[in-house]
């Protein structure tokens, strides 16, 4: 086992990726057994098993460290939860010290302002815990294997009647429907299944340092929607994809990068974030009496989206085991609708999950740099938040551009994409932001069959891969293909490059959230729009059938 960490460590100072799937393959014949189970805040307890290797060196024991500190990570970041109980079936000295190390490792008793690293997941927890009226997450360490049992819920409804439901429902009244990202909002009015009008409003909340510029530009956005209905006509319902944890129509998390510039900013964090937890009772404020706002993820909306639009098709039969579902956008979004097609309250942070133990190279740079695996939000290298999405796409530009491709290299600055600034990469973001047409840039190139974009497509392939071995590990979801949505999935070309990268590590399927998922009468004529497509507003649609579900008897 120590020569093949050792091959590991040498990959990884190359700046070669090493997944945690990987490793958790390398390491099933290992000496050590941990039996791991949360109790989550809605009650429902889940199970895993951790096997390590006893370490042979001080290599090792780093390694192994670091390998045992992510997968608990990870497993809290997606499920937080009252208490993690941890049973050691078999292990030595070294394994006991781990455990011995976890309240300090993930700073249990630490205020939620000075946590950082491993510790930044029981933030969103301790936050969803308080919202259910639950104690702060604690650890519990016992000696011997655990009791297995799971509380997953039985599957109780039938999906596809549900979700042709909330389209009839959709048929008999007036909704708005948002979807909330890291570069824009895009809205939807509808009256009686009929589109009155789309929106879009760029932004960059990761910069604004007052919740109030974020609730003021939300509501903006929904006078300028409501304003097309006319003055005599209020919305019955708005639903909301809003990229961050949201547990019963409430934002709860407050450690992603949209809300960073506000923590940096705030002497008070938790009573400045505080204002974005009653921002379902502001837009509520827009509707007609007895109107509803019914709010969830964003990622958790996408697979929503999918799963109405083949509940209302021929293809009604793919939802009978779920929707997993992604965004490629600022960041990575992750949704799942389960097999009784409900959104589950809990996971909460997917996309916070470590997937690479390697690429020690792009840990050196500090986390808005544009060659960095660093997380801009807990410091932690690897996680799914720095690869699937637009930061990977640009970092993946400039190691390849450079290294391959002199000309395309240089193109980048010349276009204004990238400022250098005290020694680092950075995207432009002003006097003009430059995210959006940096990556569609790296598309174009994609599209026109430049080799070195079109290795950057497959190499995102790949982290999708990866990000589906994890999810497995995690969720063990029924279904077996991923939706994917955003900016991404506008080239045909991007997304066959990604499924023949993933399909490098794994057999799995990418479908594409764009027309081929349009059969509701509001997608429908979505995909009918000359000035937009589902690609792009997909999932504004899908939000207005989330605001009808709750109107539903």
């Amino acid at each position: 086992m120590t020569k093949m960490i050792k091959n590991f460590i040498e990959r990884a100072k190359r700046g070669e990726s090493i997944y945690i799937s990987e490793i958790r393959d390398a390491f099933i014949s290992g000496e050590a057994l941990i039996e791991c189970a949360v109790e989550t805040a809605t009650d429902e307890t889940h199970h895993w098993t951790i096997q390590l290797p006893h370490a042979r060196c001080y290599q090792d024991r780093e390694f192994i460290r670091d390998y045992f500190y992510s997968n608990i990570f990870n497993i809290i970041s997606t499920f937080g939860g009252k208490r993690m109980i941890i049973g050691i079936v078999n292990g030595n000295d070294h394994i006991q010290e781990l455990f011995a190390s976890l309240n300090d490792v993930f700073q249990v008793g630490v205020p939620r302002p000075d946590r950082s690293g491993y510790g930044k997941c029981l933030n969103v927890t301790d936050r969803v815990n308080a919202a259910m009226g639950c104690k702060p997450f604690r650890f519990e360490i016992i000696k011997g294997g655990l009791n297995k049992s799971s509380s997953r819920p039985e599957k109780q409804k039938d999906a596809v009647s549900v979700f042709r439901q909330t389209v009839l429902t959709a048929g008999k009244a007036v909704l708005i429907g948002l979807d909330i990202g890291g570069s824009d909002i895009k809205a939807v009015g509808t009256i009686n299944n009929r589109i009155i009008t789309l929106k879009e409003y760029d932004w960059n909340p990761a910069a604004m340092t007052k919740v109030e510029q974020i609730t003021d530009a939300v509501n903006m956005v929904v006078k300028e929607v409501c304003a097309a209905f006319g003055e005599a006509v209020l919305p019955d319902g708005i639903g909301v994809g809003y990229p961050d944890v949201v547990i019963m129509d409430r934002i709860v998390g407050g450690e992603t990068l949209k809300t960073r510039g506000i923590r940096l900013a705030s002497p008070d964090y938790e009573g400045e974030f505080a204002g974005l937890y009653d921002l379902n009772e502001l837009l509520l404020s827009h509707c007609k009496p007895g109107g509803v706002v019914s709010m969830t993820n964003d990622g958790f909306l996408a697979a929503y989206t999918a799963a109405v639009e083949l509940a209302n098709s021929d293809r009604s039969g793919e939802i009978a085991d779920g929707i997993l579902a992604h965004t490629l956008g600022t960041e990575l979004g992750t949704g799942w609708i389960n097999e009784s097609g409900e959104i589950p309250q809990i996971p909460l942070e997917i996309y916070a999950c470590v997937i690479d133990m390697g690429n020690y190279p792009a840990r050196e740079f500090e986390p808005f740099d544009l060659r960095s695996t660093i997380n801009f939000n807990n410091d932690l290298a690897g996680t799914m938040q720095k690869y699937a999405c637009q930061s990977g796409a640009y970092r993946l530009a400039l190691e390849y551009f450079k290294e391959d491709a002199k000309d395309e290299y240089h193109e980048l600055w010349r276009k204004g994409f990238i400022e250098e600034k005290d020694g680092g990469l950075y995207v432009k973001i002003s006097p003009e932001d430059m995210r959006k047409p940096f990556l569609t840039h790296i598309m174009s190139l994609a599209d026109r069959g430049q080799p070195q974009a079109e290795r950057i497509f497959r190499e995102i392939g790949k982290y999708l891969a990866a990000t589906w071995r994890e999810t497995e590990f995690l969720l063990s979801p029924k279904v077996r293909q991923r939706i994917i949505y955003g900016r991404f999935v506008k080239s045909l070309k991007c997304l066959k490059l990604m499924q023949e990268g993933a399909r490098e590590i794994l057999e799995i399927t990418l479908k594409a959230g764009d027309d081929s998922l349009a059969f509701t009468p509001l997608m429908q004529e979505l995909k009918d729009n000359r000035a937009y497509t589902v690609a792009q507003f997909g999932q504004a649609v899908g939000a207005v059938h989330f605001a009808a579900a709750k109107l539903q008897p």
